[in-house]
């Protein structure tokens, strides 16, 4: 079930949670030649695009042997909505609304032959899959350490690593430098920092495997992102063989003005005065927190960010 030719390759903007994808997904889709997906590799949504669940947080799908998930990815991908599995979900006048809207969009962007551009970084450790297999243009969001676990404690985010413990191709293929670490936080509980160091870790390991194997791939900081919008998401456009329309350049600058909270706000939470939250993780963190991150993270961050960064 191939996308049609006039979709075009589809789009995957994945990388860590909190690091901007929803940003960099929403202004690419700003191109009216581009349909935006969001995270069917979401297994906490109750309300999905998504006709299958996996059967975990960052579910591991290996390139070839991927079974009834590819069937399931290339319906995604045709924006064939699940519109009774969603309907018979509903449980509020919200819910139905979504549903509707959700089902409208997926019509449109199907019958415009839209390009698909699926967003979700809990597809991080599929990404080779998706690749591969769907022929995708990858984009990989980088995020600093700080920030990243910064964001993990405002949100009060923890997360069980069991999820990864029950993948044993996972852990095989990406996962086993951290298994100790990995065992010990599914024994005890620890700080949601010390969850986000280790999280980073295995995130960003698996990046810079990628990184070396797939130079192609587009690597994106969001800190550089955040200083110059305009002039970044220009290249990505470029990059992507899209035309940087009028259209796209204002929302891109309301997205990233000024006048923007620094923290995220109601439902448009991709807006954000983006220079100011560069190092907004400087007074969310304490001075110990910020020393157990760079410490615990060093060996890895260090490939992607410089000591002045901190």
């Amino acid at each position: 079930m191939p996308v049609g030719r006039a979709a075009g390759r589809p789009i995957l903007v994945t990388g860590g949670h909190r690091s901007g994808s929803t940003w960099v997904g929403k202004m690419i889709s700003a191109s009216p030649t581009v349909g935006y997906i969001h995270e069917p590799f979401n297994i906490g949504a109750n309300i999905t695009p998504n006709p299958c669940p996996f059967d975990a947080w960052f579910q591991y799908v290996p390139p070839g042997n991927a079974g009834d998930y590819e069937e399931v990815l290339w319906r995604i991908l045709n924006y064939d909505y699940p519109l009774w599995r969603n309907a018979a979900r509903i449980h509020s006048g919200f819910d139905a609304i979504r549903v509707i809207r959700d089902q409208a969009t997926s019509t449109f962007n199907q019958l415009a032959g839209k390009r698909p551009l699926v967003k979700d970084p809990i597809a991080i450790f599929s990404a080779e899959w998706l690749y591969k297999a769907f022929g995708m243009d990858v984009i990989c969001m980088v995020r600093h350490p700080a920030a990243f676990c910064s964001s993990l404690k405002i949100k009060n985010w923890k997360f069980d690593f069991r999820n990864f413990l029950g993948q044993p191709l996972l852990m095989e293929e990406y996962l086993e430098p951290f298994r100790t670490e990995i065992e010990e936080h599914c024994s005890f509980e620890k700080s949601i920092v010390e969850q986000g160091t280790l999280l980073w870790n295995c995130i960003y390991h698996t990046i810079r495997t990628y990184r070396q194997n797939y130079p192609g791939w587009l690597y994106l900081r969001h800190e550089d992102l955040s200083a110059d919008p305009v002039n970044e998401f220009r290249a990505i456009y470029e990059a992507l063989g899209l035309s940087f329309t009028y259209g796209a350049r204002r929302m891109i600058e309301k997205s990233s003005s000024s006048h923007n909270p620094v923290e995220a706000t109601g439902r448009d939470n991709y807006k954000r005065n983006s220079i100011a939250n560069i190092k907004s993780w400087k007074r969310r963190l304490t001075v110990e927190e910020v020393f157990l991150i760079k410490q615990k993270t060093e060996e890895i961050a260090c490939f992607f960010y410089d000591d002045e960064d901190w």
